[in-house]
């Protein structure tokens, strides 16, 4: 009983702490559920045991169930709070993964990124504000650790020795890394604080590693679908979903966001702005999609509100759309129901994949691919088709190519 009283009083206390302060709706409904479940484990747990074994159990419990990545942290970031309430009686209210702002060691340096952002406009957007702002205070303690005190002591030699200390740390970024710089330089040099340098962002750029993401093959769609059961509105709801993710190669985000005006029965098609890039696109809604949204809506979704024009609702409240993390997790409990292996990397999104790379296999031009996914760039669909096995036939031998010494031996 000390045990269940010790962990109860702590979830009222986290509870009170967490309502103070200013989070945002959505994220005081995820600390809500999770407390909810760490209060429910506790009321069927054994009370004879000890606090942190008590919440050993529950971590494995968590990491035992095919939770989406957000919900198991957001479970796991709860016990944390616990943790830290039974030992000091409070907690830390930043994330755990959460990076502290670097601070410029030089006064004189610290006002010259004030002044440059005030000048190259960025405090109007605070996402660039914040990625120029990182680079610069690490750029500016880079060279108070070389001895500078003034930016015009600054040349080629010390330049490329700081943008290599970058690359190591960053080269996924480097991008924006050389872009902040060749900025900052360009308003010191307007103010006569150093010389002109031309920085070119090709030179210096790291190419992002390429991963190789899984897609779903035909059967593993099949064998997923099959194992719907079409007079259970939950299986009903996600087998629509899937029949939209595969036949228009729309996202999670999208598909919860999905109205019933998107939808033009008389045309066949499906007309949605998309939430990454901002952009309408227009896809057909085939007759087997068509019909799996129709028998949701007919025999589980109905009429429950005139003013909620989403598709899909939850399970629970017919007056709030689906969310996108919702779609998600039930779409990994229907991959264990079907026994399907789960692998790193694929998920709800891999049937995108999986629909760029059939389009592959018939030999639809790339382009064309990259327009029916909505994207915003021709290059994004490289990731995409990368997992067509008929690709590998591209590739040449060395027949045929003259050589000029020795090098080359066929093997007997």
């Amino acid at each position: 009983m000390e045990t269940e009283r010790t962990i109860g009083q702590a979830l009222t206390k986290l509870n009170s702490i967490i309502q103070g302060l200013n989070y945002r709706s959505e994220t005081l409904r995820i600390y809500g559920i999770a407390i909810a479940n760490l209060t429910q484990f506790l009321k069927s747990s054994n009370e004879s045991l000890h606090t942190e074994e008590l919440l050993d159990k529950y971590v494995l419990a968590v990491h035992s169930k095919r939770y989406s990545k957000q919900y198991q942290e957001s479970q796991l970031r709860v016990v944390f709070m616990i943790r830290e309430l039974l030992a000091r009686g409070d907690f830390d209210c930043k994330r755990n993964n959460c990076k502290h702002s670097i601070s410029i060691l030089d006064q004189s340096f610290r006002h010259s990124l004030e002044e440059s952002i005030r000048y190259l406009g960025f405090e109007i957007n605070k996402s660039r504000t914040r990625i120029y702002s990182q680079v610069i205070r690490r750029f500016c303690n880079m060279l108070s650790a070389e001895g500078i005190t003034t930016f015009s002591e600054i040349d080629s030699a010390l330049l490329n020795q700081t943008i290599c200390s970058f690359a190591k740390t960053n080269p996924g970024s480097m991008n924006q890394v050389v872009t902040s710089l060749r900025r900052f330089l360009g308003f010191l040099h307007s103010k006569g604080l150093c010389a002109e340098y031309k920085l070119d962002s090709s030179v210096y750029r790291i190419p992002n590693r390429s991963k190789l993401i899984p897609c779903f093959t035909r059967m593993e769609v099949h064998k997923l679908l099959d194992c719907c059961n079409r007079q259970n509105e939950m299986d009903c709801r996600i087998r629509a979903v899937m029949m939209i993710a595969v036949t228009t190669g729309l996202r999670a985000c999208d598909i919860a966001t999905l109205k019933r005006r998107d939808i033009d029965w008389k045309n066949s098609t499906v007309t949605v702005r998309q939430h990454k890039t901002g952009r309408r696109i227009n896809q057909p809604l085939l007759p087997e999609t068509g019909n799996a949204i129709a028998t949701y809506i007919l025999h589980f979704r109905g009429d429950t509100d005139a003013s909620v024009d989403e598709v899909f609702l939850q399970h629970c409240r017919k007056t709030v759309p689906i969310r996108g993390e919702t779609i998600r997790s039930q779409f990994y409990r229907l991959c264990a129901r079907a026994g399907i292996e789960r692998k790193a990397g694929r998920g709800l999104h891999s049937l995108r994949r999986s629909t760029a790379t059939w389009l592959s296999e018939i030999n639809m031009d790339p382009h064309e691919i990259a327009l029916f996914l909505g994207h915003s760039t021709f290059g994004s669909i490289n990731r995409y088709i990368a997992t067509n096995p008929e690709m590998a036939r591209c590739s040449l031998g060395f027949e045929g190519i003259p050589l000029h010494s020795e090098v080359y031996h066929e093997c007997t």
